[in-house]
């Protein structure tokens, strides 16, 4: 395994991951990538239901009768509905998560993700960010409705300061000691050239590490992102090859988030806006922020707005209220209804963006889901399957989603892993039966499972003292005892924190584990 990367060789890394050259150091001879395809089979809509002026409405009598569904305007059989009732967070007085380890005490509850992206805003915009954080945690109750972690996108790295809580004075405390850097990136590049490029790349890098990082909890996250995101690209002009790299890098970013059931509510941060926008109909509040029409990718431009409407959110600008913007995001997280269809339309023309849209029987009433999707494949979810990648292209995707997970806090829960020693310098991780991906049966009846498994381990100052990584084979056992895999570790002294890495080569879901004074 090379050495980890810092943040900046893995916004290179994404960008070889899509055969695009690296702005500082431009490459020849790039390869165009392929798009694979696939028969959509189940599409799942997290809907919304507001008033007329967009008020969030507290129902639970609606039943699949008050709720058309429709795709490029052919109406669908709605096959499974679930209120808002069933997404509750178990009743108590006392926090229920206090950390990623206790998501699996909830169900399939709704978690929300806040990111300060101090990567892309002005220094004085920071100061508003946190300040307007606070004001909104303050007037929550101790006990927050929903486990809350905090990140921070900085200059060199996507990090998180603050695991999953219900403590809110803890996140008010972490907001209020935080000291972010001035943001040199984005004030030497601003919205054009090599740097705004390298910004893109960190932005989805930290986008998909983020729906990596979720996949094993069920339920909605809602992601609540406080910045101005990657600069708007305008793809008229550049080559072919280029733009339609930068595409399948936005259409896969999009695909991981909506798997891994992401809303996302963006946010611009101007400090200096006298503008609060009072929305009058649904329309106005979509208005209030920067959505791109039926396909948010298909204009000729990209844009960091843009995932808001592809995952179901809303892309707020023009408002210097941002504690109360912040709460409208996660209280639309926490009332939601869950539905899904099968399709009719059985094409696996993965090019193709296909609208979805919801009308309510009561039109007094407004649902709000994502404005749609495009058929996607196993590939698109786990990019080293894509045959038509050259080597260089898997690499650069296994180094990503590798050096990502190891170079971070960010706990993983793609896989369940527990790591225990079994040996003089020898690790055994083994990974719950739930989440394994097993082949098919072979000649001799029997399942295989392959992984890549790492461990990286730190010092006092949090930085990396070395790592190790394998790619191993499990044959399967006995059903439901999961899989087992052994890495050697040899420590150094003084190491305070080791973490163990298991990414599963079939569907590329990711756990990690961590070990403290080991």
């Amino acid at each position: 395994m090379p050495n980890l990367p810092s943040r900046i060789a893995l916004a290179a890394a994404f960008l070889a991951s899509f055969g695009l050259p690296y702005p500082a150091a431009a490459q020849a001879g790039a390869d165009t990538p392929t798009t694979f395809s696939v028969t959509a089979r189940i599409v799942v809509l997290d809907v919304v239901v507001t008033d007329k002026k967009g008020k969030l409405v507290h129902r639970e009598d609606l039943t699949p009768a008050d709720f058309s569904i429709s795709e490029d305007g052919t109406p669908q059989t709605i096959r499974s509905f679930e209120a808002p009732s069933k997404h509750r967070m178990p009743v108590s007085d006392k926090p229920v998560v206090n950390s990623a380890a206790d998501l699996k005490s909830i169900g399939d509850a709704p978690v929300t993700l806040l990111v300060l992206d101090e990567l892309n805003s002005k220094f004085e915009d920071m100061s508003f960010s946190r300040q307007m954080m606070v004001k909104y945690l303050q007037s929550q109750p101790p006990v927050l409705k929903e486990p809350t972690v905090l990140m921070i996108a900085s200059n060199t790295t996507f990090q998180q300061v603050h695991d999953y809580t219900q403590d809110r004075d803890a996140l008010i405390e972490v907001v209020k000691k935080h000291m972010p850097e001035f943001p040199w990136r984005m004030e030497g590049s601003h919205n054009s050239g090599p740097g705004a490029v390298e910004r893109m790349a960190q932005n989805l890098a930290a986008l998909q590490q983020i729906a990596q990082a979720t996949t094993g909890t069920p339920g909605r996250k809602n992601l609540i992102w406080v910045g101005n995101g990657f600069p708007s690209a305008n793809l008229i002009g550049l080559p072919n090859d280029e733009s339609a790299a930068i595409e399948a890098a936005i259409r896969r970013c999009t695909d991981r988030l909506l798997a891994a059931r992401i809303t996302m509510y963006t946010i611009n941060p101007t400090a200096d806006s006298t503008a609060t926008v009072e929305a009058d109909t649904p329309d106005d509040l979509n208005q209030a922020g920067d959505e791109a029409g039926p396909d948010p990718f298909g204009q000729g431009s990209v844009s960091f707005s843009n995932f808001a409407p592809a995952t179901g959110g809303i892309a707020y600008q023009g408002r210097n209220d941002l504690n109360n913007i912040i709460g409208e995001g996660i209280d639309n997280g926490q009332e939601y209804y869950t539905m899904s269809y099968s399709p009719t339309n059985k094409s696996d023309d993965s090019v193709k963006f296909r609208n979805i849209r919801i009308i309510m029987k009561d039109p007094s009433l407004h649902a709000t889901t994502r404005v749609g999707y495009y058929p996607a494949s196993a590939a698109d979810m786990n990019p080293v399957l894509d045959k038509q990648m050259s080597s260089k292209q898997v690499k650069a995707n296994l180094q990503l989603d590798l050096s990502a997970a190891l170079t971070t806090t960010i706990s993983y829960n793609g896989l369940d892993v527990k790591a225990t020693k079994t040996g003089t310098d020898v690790y055994s991780l083994h990974v719950q039966e739930s989440g394994v991906a097993w082949s098919e049966p072979d000649a001799n009846g029997e399942q295989h499972a392959e992984a890549t498994v790492a461990a990286a381990w730190y010092d006092a100052k949090g930085k990396i003292v070395g790592h190790v990584a394998r790619e191993q084979t499990f044959t399967r056992g006995k059903a439901n005892e999961g899989a087992t895999f052994s890495l050697p570790v040899t420590l150094p002294p003084n190491v305070v924190r080791l973490r163990f890495v298991v990414r599963d080569a079939l569907d590329g879901h990711m756990g990690t584990f961590d070990l403290k004074n080991p």
